[in-house]
């Protein structure tokens, strides 16, 4: 637990900022009674924060345990298989998750948060518009690639290529808006999206992993090869 944190128990000023844009974004779209699972919780700085706010269950699951909060339910789980039951989450968050997930993997852990959640998913990404944008993504990615020790890739995509994704593999966009660079912590002033996603039907998985190996190619991601 951290020993420099402030009177509302956020570790920095920026976290604070962080997480409460998080918050207000995620906070519209869950009903009073919703069950949420935050994927890839890290620190569990929103899951704790939203468990103060939100009357329905949270759940929380990552690849790691880095949580520097407590939270009412947590569970460690392989990057891609989900342990809960087919349509058993009513809303899903993955808050600056995506992107650290291999690009050969991404196709999986959809299909798997289409699985079990019955409504709703939020997302929220780092999405690049410019060159800079791109580079300082990269570094993002390698440094949490160390601080947990993988070698696996990562990759980023824009807003515009979020939406195909999201689209092909089973979900609608209901909203897609971009985040002020400002809005979060001033240091890392990136180029962000929330995307708003309700559950729909599948694509064939034929057409959808020859789609998505089409938008993996292109210029506008950023990979890091496995090493």
């Amino acid at each position: 637990m951290p020993t420099d944190e402030s009177e509302d128990g956020f570790p920095s000023p920026g976290h604070r900022r962080d997480v409460l844009n998080t918050v207000a974004l995620v906070t519209p779209h869950l009903r009073a009674r919703d069950t949420v699972l935050d994927i890839g919780c890290g620190p569990a700085l929103v899951t704790w924060h939203l468990g103060m706010r939100h009357r329905g269950p949270i759940l929380a699951v990552d690849i790691v345990d880095s949580r520097i909060k407590p939270t009412s339910h947590f569970a460690l789980y392989n990057g891609i298989h989900l342990p809960f039951e087919d349509d058993s989450i009513d809303v899903a968050m993955l808050n600056f998750v995506l992107h650290h997930v291999p690009n050969d993997t991404k196709p999986a852990v959809l299909a798997e948060v289409h699985r079990v959640v019955r409504h709703r998913v939020i997302v929220m990404e780092d999405t690049p518009r410019n060159f800079m944008d791109r580079i300082f993504n990269r570094r993002h990615g390698e440094t949490f690639r160390r601080s947990i020790g993988s070698t696996a890739g990562f990759g980023f995509f824009n807003q515009a290529e979020w939406e195909l994704v999201f689209n092909d593999h089973g979900f609608v966009v209901k909203q897609s808006i971009a985040i002020g660079r400002f809005a979060r912590d001033w240091k890392q002033p990136y180029a962000r999206s929330c995307f708003v996603l309700e559950k729909s039907t599948p694509r064939p998985d034929v057409a959808v992993r020859a789609r998505f190996a089409e938008r993996a190619a292109s210029a506008s991601h950023v990979e890091e090869p496995r090493a």
